[in-house]
């Protein structure tokens, strides 16, 4: 890690059982599903990054699915139970209203197979969080393809798709600090890499890499993305 730099670290931390429930209905993936997946990933993200407004109208859309803490999915067989009920809904809408248009994240070679290598490994092992079973880091993974340290992670375990990634990590329901929504619309953030696939005990994960730029470089002055992270550092099987 670059001295004097705070690297960014953010899992989706929606509780083992809320993973455990969204795992019964997430669906197998071939290479072309997931590829596509990533695609729709990114698209999302953009989209509430760049229309936050109209983001929040689905967020509304999506509190009236609610009865108490469990959510009934129109087309979904399985109902969860979330940790907050709609509290982080409520906030999320809020938090998204204040929130200024933002350029969308352009797809990033590097970034993208940093996040791969994190999932391939990750999918076999069954492991969870952002250090590597060497205890790499999101920023050591992006320099073993030539670029640099200055990236911002977040995973979402357990979508059944790509606007369910994005909603998790907004929301961000059973993390106090939100750390993984303040992620998402870190201002300062111009590239991602995404990376999906199978995972043996919640059925999908999604990595996302971000960064100033399509190396996770530093561009010249140095940098910081403040955001608080909440990653419980990281549990490790």
């Amino acid at each position: 890690m670059a001295k004097g730099v705070e690297f960014v670290r953010a899992v989706a931390a929606c509780l083992a059982g809320l993973w455990a429930v969204l795992a019964q209905s997430a669906p197998a993936q071939s290479p072309v599903d997931r590829a596509r997946l990533e695609k729709d990933v990114l698209a999302a993200l953009n989209s509430a990054r760049t229309d936050p407004t109209a983001y929040a109208g689905g967020l509304k859309t999506y509190r009236g699915f609610f009865k108490a803490n469990v959510v009934t999915m129109p087309g979904n067989p399985v109902d969860f139970e979330t940790v907050e009920g709609t509290v982080p809904v409520d906030e999320a809408i809020t938090y998204l209203g204040g929130q200024p248009l933002l350029a969308p994240l352009a797809p990033a070679e590097i970034l993208t197979a940093a996040a791969a290598d994190h999932v391939a490994e990750q999918s076999v092992s069954g492991r969870t969080g952002h250090y590597g079973a060497d205890g790499s880091a999101p920023g050591d993974r992006v320099m073993k393809h030539g670029g640099g340290p200055l990236v911002a992670e977040v995973i979402a375990y357990g979508a059944v798709d790509a606007a369910d990634v994005i909603r998790q990590l907004v929301i961000d329901d059973g993390v106090p600090d939100r750390g993984h929504r303040t992620v998402l619309f870190a201002p300062r953030l111009r590239y991602a890499g995404v990376a999906c696939g199978p995972h043996p005990e919640f059925k999908t994960m999604c990595v996302i890499d971000m960064a100033d730029t399509p190396d996770a470089l530093n561009p010249g002055a140095l940098r910081r993305v403040r955001v608080a992270a909440s990653d419980e550092r990281d549990k490790k099987k």
